[in-house]
């Protein structure tokens, strides 16, 4: 039965990438998506290569990503200036517009962390967006 999940996730984070890339291949962006919805300020949750990709796409606009979150960010002090912040520490932070999700795994189980560490944060799932434009 893990086996099966295991190549369903895979399956699916295949057809996730597959769709950011036709997308950027169409000339859509994730700096268009998130000029659509008034998204100025941002926050990733993940430091690893899904939140480092969409940070890579973003970093030269005018938009900001203000903080990482990520569970493992005790060995991480910051990506390119940026800080990378334990769950637990959100509340000290700066507010943004919203919080990237990108991790396809645990999404669900992220979410509950974060509404109980920062109810009223706006969060948006990394695979939603790329299927959305």
């Amino acid at each position: 039965m893990r086996k099966l999940e295991n190549e369903n996730l895979s399956r699916d984070g295949f057809g996730m990438l597959k769709k950011w890339l036709e997308n950027r291949n169409a000339g859509k962006t994730f700096v268009d998506y998130f000029h659509e919805y008034g998204y100025q300020t941002l926050a990733v949750y993940d430091a690893g290569d899904l939140g480092r990709l969409l940070y890579e796409e973003i970093r030269d606009s005018d938009l900001a990503v203000r903080y990482f979150v990520d569970r493992n960010a005790e060995g991480l002090r910051n990506i390119d200036g940026i800080p990378v912040i334990l769950p637990s520490q959100i509340q000290k932070m700066d507010e943004v517009d919203v919080l990237v999700i990108s991790p396809i795994v645990d999404y669900d189980a992220v979410c509950r962390l974060l509404a109980e560490e920062m109810p009223k944060i706006r969060t948006l799932s990394l695979r939603e967006a790329v299927f959305e434009f």
